[in-house]
């Protein structure tokens, strides 16, 4: 591994984590809907102007509904629920609970859709 891929694996490290430590912080003072309201709000007032500047303005209006879904059930409903959590739990140990997903996503589609696993992943 070269010494560049190993910074930003742990830069990437701390800022994941700081966030679930900034979420238990904040979760108190601002209650856990704010505060993800707030979160997600400064996500869309970043990633937009990259997203117009990039070409995708007719593509996001087209296809604005799913993209709201898509947004709502895959990051709002969840960070929400999360920042509940934290308002009992611990920031590292929420993060282990957030790190258990990709395990219970192959849970899921094992029991639900039927998905084999080999040694390496899905077959």
């Amino acid at each position: 591994m070269k010494t560049r891929d190993l910074t930003d694996l742990v830069l990437l490290g701390a800022l994941w984590g700081a966030s679930f430590l900034f979420m238990r912080v904040a979760a108190p003072a601002f209650g856990p809907v704010a505060l993800i309201a707030l979160r997600v709000a400064l996500a869309a007032v970043v990633l937009m102007p990259l997203a117009l500047a990039a070409g995708h303005g007719p593509e996001l209006r087209r296809r604005a509904g799913a993209i709201a879904w898509v947004g709502v059930t895959n990051s709002a409903v969840p960070f929400v629920l999360f920042a509940f959590a934290t308002l009992s739990l611990t920031a590292g140990f929420a993060a282990l609970l957030n790190a258990t997903a990709p395990m219970w996503t192959a849970l899921l589609a094992w029991v639900f859709l039927r998905e084999r696993f080999g040694a390496l992943g899905v077959n």
